[in-house]
């Protein structure tokens, strides 16, 4: 405890008179305040008035209690942990089978498939001997991912297994795949028919399947800051709730039919805040819609904009903050990058060491045990107050402009991200931001690792009807 002179309790402005004498002529704000991208400020010091609606305080008491919509999605909690999903690519079916067994042997209980044009014997033959009624599987192929998961379902028929006990994410996310290559086969209307037509009998037939992605990585993997990301989320969210409405879903079912995948990188806190503040413009979507309990699954996975290649092993640090930064947001899911990623397929040593970040966190460091860790943290709480209310204008402002179609057709969510990836890369060619092992503390006995290639499935059309969003990562150009 801090006490002024005459002994009581120091006060905020007693703190203030205090900084003030220490900073003299300096401005507040150019010394102490941080600005992030998207318009955030993180102020040095919080207390119990910043950021909180006093009306979620109960009984009267300066205890912040913002109730369940920014917990995990169980009220109570993740009190049995979290799915630790590992991420796969289609070799050989063999050797895909063989890997994804050994993870699943060794601690991950969901899989993430990338299967490209895989064909139905294929899919068979790779997940041969996988439990579905227990392992997740989300299989991700080429274009709108309808044809692949079509492919995984007959390939499910031929097993007898009861479709109510299959557990799956079908991955089908049109507008995603449609805005980073550039157009879709059929086009997007058609390919938006034809998902909410999957998911229509997705919902009647099987009880533990989603048909949707709704997926912030390939933005996030763009240049996007946080507010951009949620923010088309959120408009991507309501394109689809509209399709599968469309489709014949009732609002609640179309609802269940969604996973949701928001990116996390190396900032701990903004990363919790983020994951929060989605669960809350979900909520008021929801509710908009006439739901008071709004279903929803999240899936935080790695932005592979933060994997370099220089160091890689420094990547280790990276995901683990990452993964840390998930658990504590409350996502059901995490899916953690080997820190080999983006030098080609991780080896087994790179999916191992993916595997054990979140075992060793789950299993010995037990944070899943504490219901809402951040709960109460006026700084978290303020970060989630911050990015929810910027996140939600930005995304009534797409509304306005016709939706997040119309914005990706007439180049602007392009544009938008092309002027944040210049900020951070002049932020990163200065050394303004700093990337361990690529523009600070470099080593020069660097052993480099050679891992196999990412397979060449290509494109699924040969023209671009919009201009593609490109991963970017600020490393580039400097490894």
């Amino acid at each position: 405890m801090n006490f002024v002179g005459n002994g009581s309790l120091a006060t905020h402005q007693d703190w203030l008179e205090a900084v003030s004498r220490v900073l003299g002529d300096n401005d507040f704000d150019e010394i102490l305040v941080t600005e992030l991208l998207g318009g955030l400020r993180i102020n040095p010091l919080y207390t119990s008035s910043d950021g909180l609606n006093q009306s979620n305080i109960q009984g009267g008491d300066l205890v912040p209690d913002v109730g369940a919509s920014r917990r995990s999605s169980n009220i109570s909690g993740l009190l049995n942990g979290w799915d630790i999903r590992q991420r796969h690519w289609l070799t050989t079916p063999s050797q895909t089978n063989e890997a994804i067994l050994t993870d699943l042997e060794r601690g991950v209980n969901s899989i993430e498939l990338i299967t490209g044009q895989a064909d139905e014997e294929s899919i068979s033959g790779i997940l041969d001997g996988v439990l579905l009624d227990i392992a997740t599987v989300a299989p991700i192929g080429t274009g709108d991912n309808v044809t692949t998961a079509k492919n995984f379902l007959a390939s499910v028929d031929k097993r007898n297994i009861d479709k109510d006990q299959i557990r799956a994410d079908l991955s089908c996310d049109p507008i995603g795949r449609y805005v980073t290559q550039g157009g879709i086969e059929g086009g997007i209307t058609k390919s938006l028919s034809n998902v909410g037509t999957l998911a229509t009998h997705v919902s009647k037939e099987c009880g533990h399947v989603t048909t949707v992605r709704l997926d912030g990585s390939p933005y996030a993997q763009s240049g996007a800051d946080s507010v951009t990301e949620l923010s088309v989320m959120a408009a991507t969210g309501v394109a689809y709730l509209r399709t599968l409405c469309d489709a014949g879903l009732e609002i609640e079912d179309a609802f269940d039919q969604i996973l949701v995948v928001i990116s996390v990188g190396t900032d701990q806190f903004l990363d919790i805040a983020k994951i929060r503040a989605f669960r809350e413009m979900w909520r008021s979507i929801g509710e908009s819609c006439g739901i008071e309990d709004v279903p929803v699954r999240i899936q935080a996975s790695t932005s592979l904009s933060v994997i370099s290649k220089a160091e890689p092993w420094v990547n280790l640090l990276r995901t683990t903050v990452g993964c840390f930064s998930s658990a504590i947001g409350g996502a059901d899911i995490i899916s953690v990058a080997p820190f080999d990623s983006g030098l080609g397929i991780p080896d087994d040593l790179g999916l191992r060491l993916a595997r054990n970040t979140q075992l060793i966190l789950m299993e010995e460091a037990n944070i899943h045990r504490v219901i809402d860790p951040a709960g109460g943290s006026w700084y978290v709480e303020s970060l989630t107050d911050q990015l929810s209310k910027s996140a939600w204008e930005r995304f009534q402002a797409i509304e306005k402009n016709g939706g997040v179609l119309n914005e990706i057709q007439n180049g602007t969510l392009q544009s938008h991200l092309e002027k944040m990836r210049a900020e951070v890369q002049g932020k990163v060619q200065e050394g303004d931001q700093i990337l361990v092992g690529v523009n600070q503390f470099t080593s020069d006995e660097e052993r480099p690792l050679e891992r196999s290639p990412y397979p060449k499935w290509g494109q699924d059309v040969d023209f671009q009807e919009v201009e593609p969003i490109q991963l970017f990562r600020p490393s580039e150009g400097l490894e």
